[in-house]
């Protein structure tokens, strides 16, 4: 079952072409059988006749007469013959055949009694399913009775030969294949091509856009098209869409309105805490507001980074060259390798997510380290350290807001879980992605990917 399931196909228009093949040829090999019996009434065809004519002659006789041409054999019964062939059907088919072609002969219809009819080989042996395609002549052998006006019965049995088309065998053959079943199987593998290319082209945008969905929740709705299936599915996303919308949009301001009113309570507890006798209650009182009033900080920046921005051509070496001179150390001195250019960016958002991600490596590693590298289709930049990196069943979550891979909460050991997240949300905000990964011999890559839009690369070169 493995084995079968391992050759199944994975696309649907193989599963459908391998569905409609394979039930096309099972068909045609059931409805052969049909076929099989227009093919031995046709072999009979000719010998009947042939014999019809060469005897029509000892039955137009007043008197039975006991002659035959060669190859028959003729006996007068006085009696009616017993009758029963061994192949029914063909008896009957052979019989009316028979008569139709005496009574072309004779002028009338006489009465006949079949005897046996046969098809055989050259050995005598009978012919079965090899008769469909006449690879071997074949000789049909008819055994029959007729009434003559004396009383007596004449019987006639005789052989003939087949007729034959003078092609060869394998010629009507491939013939045969070729027009019924590669022809056939062709035009079976068009029918499903036209109906996954017409059914499945509205379910490729439908995946494409539930896939640009996280990425971008405000994106064009979905046309409405294709198959009554297809258009309900499209619908249905689109409403999804829009109560996506409204949830996150809700939730984002709520988040943003309880974190601004959050800073007038506090306002008043700065100057309550200002009056307290008690230093040290003071101090701590005084901290814990700061992480509060900082919490706040980060939450709203972070909500505001999925927002849509403003964006113009800058200079992002600029940017890495302005904010590692800012941040850089005579113990981290933050060298840069590599040029991106101008790329097409909103520079404060760049700017917040190249800080972050530069503050966490100095909280927690060294010899930091910055790559840039250019290509058609984008700008990578890699922020290498040397620390302890992050475990790997929190690497992929680390990015998540509130998430750290430091359990600790306080201030002096990094914040609160959404430097990285603030800085994967620009990545995306900009249609490009922050992948995290540990280095070899200890440490963290920051890899962020900033696509180049259609076109870019020239306009860039001529905003330089």
């Amino acid at each position: 079952m493995r084995g079968v399931m391992r050759l199944w196909p994975k696309t649907l228009f193989g599963q459908l072409t391998l569905i409609l093949v394979s039930g096309t040829l099972a068909i045609q090999l059931l409805s052969s059988s049909i076929w099989f019996d227009v093919r031995y009434a046709q072999v009979l065809e000719a010998p009947v006749r042939l014999m019809a004519s060469r005897t029509a002659q000892l039955i137009n006789q007043d008197r039975c007469i006991a002659t035959a041409p060669a190859n028959y054999t003729a006996r007068c019964l006085a009696t009616k013959p017993d009758t029963q062939p061994g192949n029914d059907r063909a008896a009957r088919r052979t019989a009316l055949l028979l008569k139709q072609a005496l009574a072309y002969e004779l002028g009338y219809a006489p009465a006949i009694e079949m005897i046996e009819v046969d098809l055989t080989d050259a050995s005598g042996q009978p012919l079965v399913w090899r008769s469909l395609f006449g690879l071997q002549t074949a000789t049909a052998h008819v055994d029959f009775a007729v009434p003559l006006a004396d009383g007596h019965w004449l019987s006639i049995e005789g052989h003939e030969l087949q007729g034959w088309s003078g092609e060869s065998a394998w010629a009507l053959i491939a013939d045969y294949i070729l027009r019924v079943y590669v022809v056939r199987i062709i035009g079976v593998i068009g029918m499903c091509w036209l109906a996954v290319r017409l059914c499945l082209r509205p379910l490729k945008r439908l995946s494409d856009a539930a896939n640009a969905l996280g990425d971008n929740l405000d994106q064009t709705p979905l046309a409405i098209e294709g198959p009554l299936e297809v258009r309900q599915a499209a619908q249905m996303f689109n409403t999804m869409q829009k109560q996506i919308v409204a949830m996150v949009n809700d939730q984002s301001f709520f988040l943003a309105a309880v974190s601004h009113d959050l800073r007038t309570p506090l306002t008043r507890m700065r100057l309550r805490i200002e009056r307290l006798s008690d230093l040290d209650q003071r101090e701590r009182l005084k901290q814990n507001i700061y992480q509060m009033d900082k919490m706040i900080t980060q939450v709203l920046v972070y909500l505001q980074s999925a927002n849509q921005h403003t964006c113009q051509f800058i200079d992002l070496d600029s940017v890495l060259r302005n904010l590692c001179t800012e941040l850089s150390t005579p113990a981290e001195p933050l060298p840069v390798s590599g040029r991106g250019g101008m790329l097409y960016a909103n520079g404060v958002l760049l700017h917040r997510c190249l800080q972050n991600l530069l503050v966490n490596a100095q909280a927690y590693a060294r010899e930091i380290t910055i790559e840039v590298e250019r290509s058609s289709s984008g700008v990578t930049l890699r922020v290498n350290d040397r620390g302890p990196g992050i475990a790997q069943s929190v690497l992929q979550s680390v990015t998540d807001p509130f998430v750290r891979a430091d359990t600790s909460r306080n201030d002096q050991s990094g914040g609160f879980g959404l430097g990285l997240s603030i800085a994967r949300r620009i990545a995306v905000s900009h249609k490009g992605s922050l992948v995290l990964g540990n280095r070899e011999g200890g440490g963290l890559t920051a890899c962020i990917f900033l696509p180049l839009r259609e076109g870019e690369g020239a306009s860039a070169q001529a905003k330089a």
